[in-house]
């Protein structure tokens, strides 16, 4: 049986069934009618498109070609049907030119790629291959159709892909290089050559070694040798430019395959170098305190926990060490706080220089030092703690052209075992020091369980507390606040001070946190209001020149259900016009109920009280919160302000706190003004009114003097 399919299996072999034909025609006249049946019947059912064309249309197409098109055999054949109706006119051309060629005799086959149209409007690309030949003594065009549309779809979208792949390539700001197995580079992109300040020339020359640093050259290696064996990896590592720069990259590796085979391996390096100097300054910030760069109260905290779990069987000990410079507050007040600042930076480099590289010191809060000693007997903690305190201490320090000697309170507490705590721990040295400082200062105290001292005065405070506004012990001072551009007096902000009748003054720091946190600060802070208010009018009523006094309201009074009411009614009942009343609320507090605070604060503002925002910038508010409240002012931290003198980004910040004020219509109060070149700076920047030193300390009624009305 004759083949056919063998025969006829693509459009080259066309010709050669045609003389298939012929030559069995020769042999075995007889079967003719028979094959000529069978070649009709085979070229009808091909899976190809097969056309016979004449000068200006088909004479024949086969179903499939009909099919491929979505035109019937007899549109196709049509004697008037023009083959530019189906044939885009951009590859027209190319059909006429082959048959004038076939006319003119040239039986030469031929092979190109056109554009049709189906019926439904479809572009198809189709793979023609034409012939002519002479049959029964005319010469006849003919030729198979193949529709390659998904072929050159995927040619095209191969092509899309590799220039996409190229256009990444050669435009990404992160290198991307690829390696043979040996290591070798054998392609690296434009950016490649930026980082590394290679060229392209010498990058191929090169292998991993001169590149990475010989520190990651291990890590390096591995993360190369897994890409290899189908592990994709990622990893930090440091390479040196050809300049000697080093350069901090995030590098990933993964395995280049063809065919299903690893040939080399990709990387993409990242210049990482900014993200890791942030990272650090992060760290810096978190972890270390900014002024001593000594590690701060966290980090003191996170090393302690990490020596009470090493050491919880209590067969080693170590010893927490809690320092507090006497009198330094003396230093800030006469001196001011830059002098302040620059000594606490040499007494921490100073103590620093005498301890063991092992040992950990911070600064744990304010003019508080804590020590952390593994490892180390009580003999060598005791040795030490005098060697702070007599030569460390006596030894003069210089700063600002003052000579200084200042003396130290030091408490000591050693872990017991597996029950020790972090804070338990801190709260013992802690009240060791407090113990030194109460009763003989520029010493040090060993805690014992007979020793919390410091306990027993808070719960003697808290006592007391309770009948001093009985027992007229509570006494405001105020404090001036003046217009910047005229000097003038405007405001007075009300303090509150404790005569103890046993430890006399006691400082608002020590007491105010207990009332709050016993609750008695809502009486206290009711005192302070109807005091103030009361003061005011007598000021007015005397022929003083009116000023605005403000009072600071805590956590606790502001949270109280009947806080507007007690107010309005101190209000009402002193006579004092509420205008010249000005409530000063922090930051923290805001962020604890902001719905009922804000109505609180609404309503004051309604009734004609002022409300100010204080220590602004310590805390967490938002562009958002001062936009929700009323504020009339925010009062700048003196924080900032002592920042002016020391470095840009303190003014920055400070003129940033300004300009924002001033674009929400809010006049702004500078805090802890100490000296001319804050005040001239302040009043460069337009601030509206400051208070500090610089103008006068908080002083009693008494002393107070200021102009007739």
């Amino acid at each position: 049986m004759i083949d056919f399919n063998k025969i006829l299996k693509d459009g080259n072999s066309f010709n050669d069934f045609i003389t298939f034909i012929k030559n069995h025609n020769e042999k075995e006249p007889t079967n003719f009618s028979f094959y000529q049946t069978m070649l009709f019947t085979l070229i009808d059912q091909a899976p190809i498109g097969i056309y016979i064309l004449g000068e200006k249309s088909f004479t024949y197409v086969n179903a499939h070609f009909s099919s491929m098109l979505g035109y019937t055999k007899e549109e196709l054949t049509s004697g008037d049907w023009p083959l530019n109706k189906i044939i885009h006119p951009d590859d027209f051309s190319e059909i006429q030119k082959n048959i004038i060629k076939r006319i003119a005799g040239d039986k030469k086959p031929t092979r190109y790629k056109i554009r049709q149209r189906t019926r439904d409007g479809r572009l198809i690309y189709t793979d023609v291959h034409g012939t002519a030949a002479e049959i029964y003594g005319e010469m006849t065009m003919f030729g198979t159709v193949v529709d390659i549309t998904e072929q050159v779809e995927a040619e095209r979208l191969l092509y899309e892909s590799n220039e996409r792949y190229e256009s990444l390539f050669q435009n990404s700001p992160d290198a991307i290089f690829t390696l043979d197995d040996n290591g070798m580079f054998t392609s690296a992109n434009p950016a490649s050559e930026v980082m590394t300040g290679y060229t392209n020339e010498e990058i191929l020359k090169m292998s991993l070694e001169p590149v990475v640093i010989p520190e990651d050259l291990p890590k390096a290696f591995s993360h190369f040798q897994n890409a290899k064996e189908g592990i994709p990896n990622n990893s930090d590592i440091s390479i040196k430019s050809k300049d000697g720069r080093i350069i901090q990259v995030n590098a990933t590796h993964f395995p280049m395959k063809v065919n299903g085979e690893i040939v080399g391996t990709y990387g993409i390096a990242r210049d990482i170098t900014r993200r890791k100097i942030l990272d650090k300054q992060l760290e810096e910030l978190a972890f270390y305190d900014p002024l001593t760069k000594l590690p701060n109260r966290k980090l003191f905290e996170d090393r302690l926990n990490q020596l009470i779990q090493f050491y919880g069987d209590g067969r080693q000990q170590f010893a927490v060490v809690f320092l507090d410079l006497d009198r330094f507050k003396f230093i800030n007040d006469s001196l001011g706080h830059q002098i302040g600042d620059e000594f606490l930076i040499r007494f921490a480099e100073r103590l620093t220089q005498s301890l063991r590289k092992t040992d950990t010191i911070s600064r744990f809060a304010g003019d508080e030092f804590t020590i952390l000693l593994p490892d180390i007997t009580r003999e060598e903690v005791l040795k030490l703690v005098e060697h702070i305190n007599d030569d460390i201490m006596k030894e003069p320090f210089i700063v600002g052209g003052h000579s200084m000697t200042v003396t130290a309170s030091i408490g000591i507490a050693f872990n017991n075992g597996s029950e020790d705590t972090v804070q338990e721990l801190i709260r013992n040295a802690d009240t060791a020091m407090y113990y030194t400082k109460k009763n003989k200062r520029n010493g040090y105290t060993v805690y014992s369980e007979k020793l919390d001292l410091k306990a027993a005065y808070k719960l003697t405070i808290e006592q007391d507390l309770q009948h001093a506004v009985q027992n007229n012990e509570l006494e405001l001072y105020y404090q001036p606040i003046v217009d910047l551009k005229t000097g003038k007096l405007i405001s007075l902000e009300a303090l509150i001070r404790w005569n103890h009748p046993e430890f006399g003054i006691v400082s608002p720091l020590d007491f105010i946190p207990i009332a709050e946190e016993s609750g008695q600060i809502i009486a206290i802070g009711a005192w302070v209001l109807r005091e103030a208010c009361q003061q005011t009018k007598k000021w007015q009523d005397s022929g003083k020149a009116p000023v605005k006094t403000s009072v600071n309201i805590s956590t606790k009074q502001l949270q109280h259900d009947n806080f507007v009411e007690v107010v309005l009614k101190i209000v009402e009942e002193t006579k004092l016009d509420p205008k010249w009343l000005e409530l000063e609320v922090t930051e923290s507090i805001l962020l604890d109920d902001v719905g009922y605070i804000k109505n609180s604060l609404l309503k004051l503002k309604k009734a004609g009280i002022s409300i100010s925002i204080d220590d602004f910038g310590t805390g967490y508010t938002s562009l958002s919160y001062l936009r929700q409240y009323p504020f009339d002012k925010v009062k700048i931290d003196r924080s900032f302000i002592e920042d002016i003198n020391k470095d840009l980004n303190g003014k920055r910040i400070t003129s940033a706190i300004i300009s924002l004020a001033h674009s929400l219509n809010m006049h702004v109060v500078a805090e802890g003004i100490e000296d001319e070149i804050q005040l001239n700076y302040l009043k460069e920047e337009n601030c509206d009114e400051g208070q500090g030193y610089l103008f006068s300390r908080p002083m009693p009624v008494q002393m107070l003097t200021f102009d007739e009305e």
